[in-house]
């Protein structure tokens, strides 16, 4: 029987004027120019705390879960969930984040879309964009402005 993929959970941040967080792993791990941030759970962590961990970790934002996204995302390694975050404090500077990351950047759904488009690993690509496109529409059926 092959091992089960092991799961991860991330988070897609937006602002109240509807820009994406996204981040650039550090020597783009994996094959990924941008993505979301994501992780494996802790001992005793639900999987709300592992996403807003991550969030912070690979990001530097504090976001506040608005929704989890449907879907289950899979990645090459693992199986992936994502909560729909709002940043927590509008326009506060971000706090450092971990060496996992390169650089974030704020940017405009269309800009997310051209970024993620820059991956080089198909299904990661391809992945991301799923993510992007049910974020969006979730944050659009939720009310948020610029989506």
């Amino acid at each position: 029987m092959p091992a089960r993929p092991k799961v991860a959970y991330g988070g897609v941040i937006v602002d109240v004027s509807g820009r994406v967080l996204l981040r650039e792993p550090t020597h783009h791990y994996g094959g990924y120019t941008w993505t979301f941030p994501k992780g494996k759970q802790d001992p005793g962590e639900t999987p709300e705390q592992t996403a807003l961990r991550e969030v912070h970790e690979e990001t530097g934002c504090t976001a506040r879960i608005l929704t989890l996204l449907p879907g289950d995302f899979s990645g090459e390694t693992s199986r992936n969930h994502y909560f729909l975050m709002l940043e927590a404090v509008p326009g506060a500077p971000l706090a450092s984040h971990d060496w996992e990351t390169a650089q974030v950047r704020w940017v405009s759904p269309e800009q997310a879309r051209a970024l993620i488009n820059t991956t080089p690993n198909r299904k990661g690509r391809t992945r991301d964009l799923a993510v992007l496109e049910v974020a969006l529409v979730m944050g659009r059926k939720l009310g948020l402005p610029g989506l």
